[in-house]
């Protein structure tokens, strides 16, 4: 790890920001250091920078950029936002690690990578859950051949009643772009590329309800913005529960489920097919499915226990890959497009309920 200190600033100061980003950069990643924050809410964000010892808060990220010298920028803001901000940071001279989804289109996310490009800076996505230890050992197993060929994958991130912020932006479709798929689908669907190796997706399906949510159900769950009965009169016109089904011009395909509200109980895992053998992996558990001289078992694997999270994980590679390591982990350009492209695709489907191909 090289002696250099990193100064990191932070366009936010949301949920994720302050039980998040704030805190790993902190405290959590050697040799960095929070020096600025911004937040359009003058009142949260400069008391948010007293309480956390932040030197420097402000109301508009340009002059952020321009005031201060940053080697970092974290991009948490509503989804609208990332596109303008990451690549203002970007030609700023900065490296930019941009909560997800990185956009909101294809076309935006290639202008982004394109501009990181040309300004010799590194962008990536907040797609953290790739990082968790049943995720590693899960893509271990797949490494080591344990599955044989896998052919399909079903991936879930489901929540019965967890709408966040209703009325606020995650409820407001120009300001989201989309509900459930943009704001947990994303990490459904890229745990399961990541144990796939992000393959060319072909074609696209998709539906998307907004039966719940419309009717002030299902609200709560994450966010600062949360609350336990509808604003007056706040907007809620994108989707509470969606469905994808991608098929990947190498012939394997995926199904990605996700939903903020629903009368079922709340799932997260991915559920890999092989033919060799499969596996379920959830946050805190991992079984394998093989045969044994032609009897079918199941092989519960011990997950070891007290790591960090995820996004911490995340954030010390991120560091690491700046720092020249060549070992670190980090979500690439490639990666991150793929991801995106299923997800418009998704939308351009749901909407016009016709397979879409790409």
């Amino acid at each position: 790890m090289s002696d250099k200190t990193w100064n990191v600033g932070i366009i936010g100061c949301g949920s994720v920001v302050q039980f998040g980003h704030q805190p790993t950069f902190s405290m959590a990643v050697d040799n960095c250091q929070v020096v600025a924050i911004c937040d359009v809410q003058e009142e949260r964000v400069t008391q948010f920078a007293a309480e956390r010892g932040i030197p420097s808060a402000y109301t508009d990220y340009r002059e952020m950029l321009d005031t201060e010298d940053l080697d970092l920028v974290v991009v948490a803001v509503p989804n609208i936002f990332h596109k303008p901000m990451s690549i203002a940071a970007l030609e700023a001279g900065a490296n930019v690690l941009c909560e997800k989804p990185v956009a909101l289109t294809l076309a935006d996310a290639q202008e982004m990578f394109g501009t990181a490009d040309k300004a010799g800076r590194t962008l990536t996505v907040g797609t953290h859950y790739r990082w968790s230890t049943t995720m590693r050992m899960g893509r271990k197993a797949v490494d080591s051949g344990q599955f044989g060929d896998i052919y399909h994958i079903r991936t879930v991130y489901t929540r019965r009643a967890g709408i966040p912020g209703f009325g606020s932006w995650f409820t407001n479709k120009d300001m989201a772009g989309g509900g459930c798929g943009l704001d947990i689908g994303v990490h459904a669907l890229d745990k399961a590329l990541f144990l796939m190796d992000y393959p060319k997706p072909a074609t696209v399906s998709a539906v998307a309800y907004d039966r719940l949510g419309s009717q002030g159900v299902g609200t709560g769950g994450w966010g600062i913005d949360r609350a336990a009965k509808p604003r007056e009169g706040g907007r809620f016109d994108v989707e509470d529960l969606a469905y994808g089904l991608v098929r990947f011009e190498n012939g394997t395909s995926l199904i990605v489920q996700s939903s903020w509200a629903m009368h079922l109980p709340a799932a997260e895992l991915v559920e890999v097919y092989g033919t060799q053998g499969g596996a379920i992996i959830r946050p805190d558990k991992l079984e394998i499915f093989q045969e044994m001289h032609g009897e079918p078992v199941t092989i519960d694997v011990e997950v070891p226990t007290g790591g960090e999270y995820s996004s911490v994980l995340q954030s010390k590679d991120l560091i690491r890959h700046l720092t020249g390591d060549k070992t670190a982990d980090v979500v690439t350009a490639e990666q991150a497009l793929v991801g995106i492209a299923i997800l418009e695709a998704m939308y351009k489907s749901a909407a016009s309920g016709s397979e879409v191909a790409l």
